[in-house]
């Protein structure tokens, strides 16, 4: 309930055009949208360009905000449509194109998906970074729209709800790519390992 009541009033602020708000907005949304661009653009500076863009958009209409749904899930949907729009024009191509594998996208960062313990040995931190540098290597191999979805599940822990309304597609759909997302990393890791 707390984060519902800073949220408005973060949205309140922003409204008023409080500058301060709305750098807090940004640093508190920016790792969502960084997690929903990285994978779908390749260059960084058009990332770059990209993120401005989507928090310009985010500033122009955020008085068209309802809450209806989080705050979140408004900004990565908006963050994954400019996204999707922006490879339309630039590159003159189809959807479909953007979610074959092979897509040679730069990594995003995964750390989250190694869990660490503070007191461990040398050899086993030694273990942790090779096996995070395999997880690297195999969810780069990954499809764009899994490696997108696993990433706004299991860094951003976002709902199945939420993403579902970020990318426009149905729960069983998004739950679907998880599924294979999930089955191809362990086929890979499996082949890494032997």
């Amino acid at each position: 309930m707390k984060s519902e009541i800073d949220e408005k009033i973060l949205i309140e602020s922003v409204l008023l055009r409080d500058r301060v708000a709305f750098e807090k907005l940004i640093r508190q949304y920016e790792r969502l949208v960084i997690h929903i661009v990285t994978p779908l653009i390749n260059n960084e500076k058009d990332r770059e360009d990209l993120c401005q863009d989507i928090f310009l958009k985010v500033y122009e209409n955020l008085h068209t905000f309802q809450s209806r749904s989080a705050l979140s899930t408004w900004i990565g949907n908006i963050a994954y449509n400019t996204s999707i729009n922006f490879l339309r024009k630039k590159k003159n191509i189809l959807l479909d194109d953007i979610f074959e594998p092979g897509n040679d996208n730069d990594s995003a960062t995964y750390e989250n998906f190694i869990n660490k313990n503070e007191t461990q040995s040398p050899e086993r931190l030694l273990i942790q970074k090779e096996e995070s540098k395999l997880l690297h290597a195999a969810v780069d191999k990954l499809p764009v729209i899994q490696k997108t979805l696993l990433l706004l599940f299991h860094q951003d822990q976002l709902s199945l709800d939420e993403i579902s309304v970020i990318v426009e597609m149905p729960v069983n759909t998004v739950k679907s790519h998880l599924f294979r997302a999930r089955a191809g990393l362990k086929e890979m890791l499996i082949q890494y390992k032997n």
